[in-house]
C-alpha cells in the first residue's frame, strides 16, 4: 500500500522538518504557510509542493498536520475540518487536555487525533528543519477512549515513518507528564539565565551552556506553551520551589551529609533518565524512552 499523501500547515522548525523527513522517508508532503514565501521555499528546498489554497490540500490529502502555536491549533482544526475530504488531522502540540476536550467531537468522528513529538531546538524557522529530528525520538500520541482505532493506526504509521518511536497517553496525562520533563526544566534554564550577572558571565563555562541552552528559544512561543498547560506548570513549580526551600534549609544548617543526600536524588533521577534511554524500545503503544 503506497504512502498516504500528508498536508503539513505551517512550515516552522517542526513542520520544515516533519516535511523533509517524510519526503525522505518517500511520502508525498503538500506544504501550506501563512505566509506564502515560506511554503515557496520549502517547496524550493525539495520538502513537497507548494499548496496556497488550503482547501485545496485538504482535497488531496490523507492526513493533515497542524504545525502552527498550540493557542492557534483548535481552530485552525475547525477551519480544516470544514474543507473538502476527509483527511485525518493531527497536531504537533505540547500541551494536549485542553485542545483534546475541545476537539473531542472531532476525535470521535475519526477526524482528529492529537500527537507530540518529544523533540525540538532552541532554533526556530525553517532554515533550521532537520530531517533526522524525529528519528529515535518518542512521539506522544493521545487519543481519547472512542477513537477510531484505524485513524490511530494511521497516525501511528506516519511518525513511525519519520523514525519515531510511539507512546500513547490519555491527553491529561500527557500534559502533566511533559510539566515536568520539558516545561519545568525550560522555566528553571530561563531563572538561571536571567539571573546571572555580567561579573559572573565572564567565568561562565560548559555547565552554564549545558543548563540554560533552551532558555535560548523564543519566549512568544513558550509563554503560549506555559499558559496553555499553566495548571500543571504551576503544581510543577510549587513542587520544586519545595525542594530547593529543603535545600536553603540545609545549607543554613551547614549539615554536609544531607546536602549529599539531598543532591544524591538528582544524581539518581539523572541515572534513571539514562537507564531508560538506553532500553529497547517496546511495542506499540508502549513505554516511553
Amino acid at each position: 500500500m503506497p504512502p498516504p499523501t500528508v498536508l503539513i500547515v505551517g512550515l516552522g522548525f517542526m513542520g520544515g522538518s516533519l516535511a523533509s523527513a517524510l519526503v525522505q522517508a518517500g511520502w508525498s508532503v503538500l506544504l501550506h504557510h501563512r505566509r506564502s514565501e515560506v511554503s515557496a521555499r520549502a517547496a524550493a528546498l525539495g520538502y513537497g509542493e507548494q499548496i496556497l489554497a488550503l482547501p485545496d490540500g485538504m482535497g488531496r490529502a490523507q492526513i493533515a498536520v497542524v504545525c502552527t502555536p498550540v493557542s492557534t491549533i483548535v481552530p485552525l482544526v475547525r477551519q480544516l475540518v470544514a474543507m473538502p475530504g476527509q483527511a485525518l488531522i493531527s497536531d504537533i502540540g505540547s500541551v494536549k487536555g485542553p485542545l483534546c476536550r475541545d476537539l473531542a467531537d472531532l476525535s470521535r468522528a475519526g477526524r482528529f487525533i492529537g500527537s507530540h513529538p518529544m523533540a525540538g531546538s532552541h532554533l526556530q524557522g525553517l532554515e533550521h528543519a532537520r530531517p533526522d529530528l524525529f528519528q529515535g525520538c518518542t512521539t506522544v500520541i493521545t487519543p481519547v477512549p472512542s477513537t477510531p482505532q484505524a485513524g490511530i493506526a494511521l497516525i501511528e504509521r506516519c511518525w513511525q515513518a519519520v523514525g519515531s518511536r510511539i507512546h500513547r497517553l490519555p491527553p491529561d496525562e500527557h500534559d502533566r507528564a511533559v510539566a515536568e520533563v520539558s516545561h519545568l526544566p525550560h522555566i528553571a534554564a530561563a531563572a538561571v539565565a536571567a539571573g546571572v550577572s555580567d561579573a559572573s558571565l565572564a567565568l561562565a563555562a560548559s555547565g552554564f551552556r549545558d543548563t540554560t541552552r533552551v532558555a535560548a528559544g523564543d519566549p512568544a512561543l513558550w509563554a503560549d506553551i506555559l499558559l496553555s498547560n499553566r495548571l500543571q506548570v504551576a503544581q510543577a513549580i510549587r513542587t520544586t520551589t519545595g525542594r530547593l526551600h529543603e535545600l536553603l534549609v540545609l545549607l543554613e544548617q551547614g549539615d554536609a551529609q544531607a546536602v549529599a543526600g539531598w543532591l544524591s536524588q538528582g544524581q539518581l533521577g539523572r541515572q534513571r533518565f539514562e537507564l531508560l534511554r538506553h532500553l529497547p524500545a517496546q511495542a506499540e503503544g508502549g513505554g516511553e524512552e
